[in-house]
């Protein structure tokens, strides 16, 4: 057992960052008596220091209020950023933050989750400003007409009639079902709290910003005389493109200060956990790691948001707590490493975090094809020697043990079919040197001076070095098994172990492309070099190949598919609707837009990109580019259609009509008159 001296206690707060963790959800319960593990300066603190000012009165009875709305999905910040500013009320203001009920939050039972918070100046007897950390949390959960939206209109209409300050945090789904509710009722939508919803509910989700100009509470006895409206959107704020927040986080959980009890334990060497912390404590090695979080946000086309980024963190860097039950991480660690449970330990190496953390033991995560191998290696089991006992015991262990859990939190990044999974390297062709370097030879494994190797990899080459060996001795059609079985069991941690080492995924090169795409096209035309402006045309000219392609996979230059029966072609066509792409018209998003004139928009993502590039380097069908993917573009440009007036144009445009009875009739426009002919 390890002793208590060899035990590091961040590891235990670590592993409240998980989703299932205490510190995961940041609720007014632990705002006051907890800082957090992991805080680092974002966008929103400076957000936050400005409204701990401007929400209060301050003896100044001329100031305006501030009402300010927090918009984005569950687990981006918002409930974090309010624990600040209660903080800062509390600490530096001397104010009281009270319940609806008058509870002081400092002595809210452990599981209150209170719909509002209500701020007092000093001792003051009237609210100054409310603030209601999450607006999809209802006052009375037991109500048979529970409905968040509507909660929201009443605290939006009682903060007016009191003329207070007010800050929100929600998602957009609230806000719009809000306004969707209520746009009609007459007794509501002339209100100017109501008309304040609704220009917010239309505000572009920019980070940030206000409406113009300051609304005057109307109520006798307000608190304030007007207020001032500000909002920021938090949901295409992304950690990792453009920022080093994400790398800010992981460099505070590994400071060496965290980490000095480590030096005493007596497993450090074969703890999973030390070695992921130096591992990311290398800036080359967290370099390919945030890299590779990079493409998996390009891919998904949705941000990791912070509580999944902690819980990441705390995964690689703690393990996973239903692995414990009541014991200590170190406890775990030690225990597996005096029993010789190299391959347990091996599983929570960072690279099988990543991309095989659903694999129990490493060995193949379909039950029945998990069975065969294990099946397998039962045969193999019978054929090692007397002098392998110490590998016949590691052998056994996977044939029989229970594994580290497989369910480790995370799982729209981790999970079988997460979006790592799907980006997995072994997914596609490696090369054959890579192969050489990470799946060809033990020896070289046992070798490898590269500092990001600990003695769990060469304990594991060591092991299947050994049972290699003793296949030899099997003389049936065993043992082609039991090769197999044992190649595909190495090959799962080495080949992950190579490719997180090189910062390898699927389709690598096209999503780091995309990436640069990104950056380039939020740049001004006059900023951008040569190269940044070929790459862009380049993608207008694919896009444009692609879309003038027919259902038939013919191309033919110029033209728009209107309808089945009904294309749109001419030199009018190849003029006036070629695509162009831009930046997206949302500031932080994970995808670039489509242009046609006339302003229409369509989105293109990583996906469509990947077909595109594909298609363009290789010799890919057209007709296997998936048609979803293209249809947001080609309706934009059959709008963009509709609003040049084609059918207005006197030359230059041409309609190909097939008539369904293998008939197809051409109609040219000459100088103003019609040329029919018949195909």
């Amino acid at each position: 057992m390890a002793s208590e001296s060899a035990r590091n206690d961040f590891l235990v707060d670590l592993l409240a960052l998980q989703q299932d963790g205490k510190q995961a959800i940041s609720a007014p319960t632990n705002w006051t008596t907890e800082e957090p593990l992991l805080e680092v300066s974002t966008e929103i603190d400076d957000i936050v220091n400005e409204l701990g000012t401007s929400i209060l009165l301050g003896g100044n009875r001329i100031k305006p209020a501030r009402w300010h709305f927090f918009i984005g999905s569950p687990g981006n910040g918002k409930s974090a950023a309010m624990g600040k500013l209660c903080r800062y009320l509390l600490r530096e203001r001397g104010c009281q933050i009270k319940d609806e009920q008058g509870c002081p939050i400092q002595e809210l039972e452990s599981t209150a989750v209170p719909y509002a918070l209500d701020v007092y100046e000093g001792d003051n007897k009237y609210v100054s400003a409310r603030i209601v950390q999450d607006a999809s949390v209802v006052r009375n959960p037991f109500s048979p007409d529970i409905d968040p939206a509507s909660e929201l209109i009443s605290t939006l209409r009682e903060a007016w009639d009191k003329g207070i300050s007010l800050i929100i945090c929600t998602n957009r789904g609230v806000l719009e079902k809000a306004h969707r509710d209520n746009h009609t009722n007459g007794e509501v939508n002339k209100e100017t709290w109501f008309r304040i919803l609704a220009s917010v509910v239309k505000s572009t989700p920019t980070v940030d910003g206000k409406l113009k100009g300051e609304r005057e509470f109307r109520g006798r006895k307000t608190v304030f005389p007007r207020v001032k409206i500000t909002y920021s959107h938090l949901d295409n704020r992304s950690l990792l493109l453009g920022k080093d927040i994400f790398d800010r986080l992981i460099q505070k959980a590994v400071d060496p200060g965290h980490w000095k009890a480590c030096s005493e334990c007596s497993a450090e060497d074969l703890c999973p956990f030390k070695g992921n912390r130096d591992w990311l404590h290398s800036s080359s090695g967290r370099e390919k790691f945030l890299a590779i979080l990079r493409r998996a946000e390009a891919f998904s086309g949705q941000i990791i948001v912070f509580r999944e980024a902690l819980a990441l963190i705390s995964l690689i860097l703690a393990g996973c707590p239903r692995d414990y039950g009541n014991d200590h991480p170190c406890t775990w660690v030690q225990g597996k490493a005096e029993s010789g449970d190299v391959f347990s330990l091996a599983l929570r190496r960072i690279y099988m975090s990543l991309f095989a953390s659903f694999a129990p033991f490493g060995l193949e995560p379909t039950p029945s094809i998990r069975k065969k191998q294990i099946d397998a290696f039962r045969r193999l089991e019978e054929e090692i020697p007397n002098n392998g006992q110490e590998f016949k015991a590691i052998l056994g262990r996977v044939i029989r043990d229970q594994p580290p859990s497989t369910d480790v939190g995370t799982t729209r990044l981790l999970g079988e079919e997460g979006i790592l999974a799907q980006m997995d390297p072994c997914r596609e062709s490696l090369p054959s040197s890579f192969y050489d370097i990470w799946d060809g030879n033990y020896r070289l494994i046992q070798e490898n001076d590269n500092p990001l190797l600990t003695t769990i990899e060469r304990r594991c080459a060591e092991a299947w070095a050994f049972l290699e060996q003793a296949m030899e001795s099997i003389h049936d059609h065993a043992v082609f098994e039991a090769h197999w079985a044992l190649r595909r069991w190495s090959s799962n941690f080495l080949l992950h172990l190579g490719a997180l080492i090189e910062g390898r995924t699927a389709w690598a090169k096209e999503l780091d492309e995309f990436l640069q795409l990104l950056e380039v096209a939020v740049k001004s035309p006059d900023s951008r070099t040569i190269e940044e402006k070929r790459s862009l045309r380049e993608l207008d000219e694919r896009l444009e190949a692609l879309l003038d392609t027919g259902n038939d996979g013919r191309q033919e230059l110029g033209s728009v598919q209107l309808s089945e029966a009904v294309t749109l072609l001419g030199r009018w066509v190849r003029d006036k609707l070629k695509p162009r792409t831009v930046a997206s018209e949302q500031p932080g998003s994970l995808a670039l837009s489509i242009e046609f004139e006339g302003g229409e928009r369509a989105t293109l993502g990583a996906p469509m990109f990947l077909w595109l590039s594909r298609r363009a380097r290789g010799k890919l069908d057209p007709r296997c580019f998936p048609p979803e993917l293209l249809a947001g573009a080609i309706d934009a440009r059959i709008r963009a259609a509709a609003k040049g007036k084609y059918a207005f144009e006197d030359n230059d445009v041409e309609l190909v009509i097939a008539s369904g009875r293998d008939e197809v009739f051409r109609l040219v426009r000459l100088d103003g008159d019609v040329d029919v002919r018949h195909e």
